[in-house]
């Protein structure tokens, strides 16, 4: 019987690249919202407390929009199993041990996980192309995978039925002495009189033409 993960369909690199710039394009849309009043608002000196260093380097307004974007991944993932760019490519993503995902281990997955992945010339996201199950780091730290919505399927060839055609041919309708040339033939290669005529010397000696004689006896 095959059990859930034997029919799991692993969604490889290129199609996850795929489903993440879908979504880098909608995020990169939705932010415009933000990033447009804030960069006016910058022209007049009226955000310069938002885009002063707040955290090593990073600003109020960096910070407020790396917390937009994980929420969108988040929460998504979380309530839905895949965000929009997964839904477009029909990707989702599943815990290993068939469940839905914990919200800690999506956000875990969400922001460290893709931090770490990221972190050494995006070695945690190439170890999807030679992963057998396509795991990324991400993706083994938060214990989960991506895997495509249908399943496996295995086609099974129906049964093959052979007719079977009897023939039933009645003694009535052979021939006698074909029955038993055929008989003769099997057995000695030679025709034989028919099995259900005795083999006789006519008693009447009309009926061999001789009138009684035998042949080469004279009188």
């Amino acid at each position: 019987m095959q059990n859930n993960a034997d029919a799991r369909v692993y969604a490889g690199f290129f199609v996850r690249l795929s489903a993440y710039l879908i979504d880098w394009i909608i995020v990169g849309a939705s932010l415009l919202l933000i990033r447009i009043p804030v960069w006016i608002a910058g022209i007049g000196g009226m955000a310069d407390f938002m885009l002063k260093d707040f955290i090593f380097q990073y600003s109020v307004y960096d910070i407020v929009l790396y917390l937009l974007k994980t929420a969108y991944f988040v929460l998504l993932t979380y309530f839905t199993g895949s965000t929009l760019g997964k839904k477009l490519l029909q990707i989702c993503v599943v815990s290993a041990e068939d469940r839905k995902p914990t919200f800690f281990e999506i956000v875990f997955r969400e922001s460290v996980g893709k931090f770490l992945s990221a972190l050494v010339l995006y070695v945690g996201y190439l170890m999807i192309g030679g992963d057998k199950q396509k795991r990324g780091l991400h993706d083994i730290l938060s214990d989960t995978f991506v895997v495509y919505n249908h399943q496996k399927t295995v086609a099974v060839p129906a049964p093959i039925t052979y007719n079977t055609v009897q023939y039933t041919v009645s003694q009535s309708q052979v021939l006698p002495y074909q029955a038993g040339a055929v008989m003769g033939k099997q057995h000695t290669g030679q025709p034989v009189p028919p099995y259900n005529q005795p083999n006789r010397m006519p008693q009447n000696p009309a009926e061999n033409g001789t009138d009684g004689k035998v042949p080469g006896q004279e009188e």
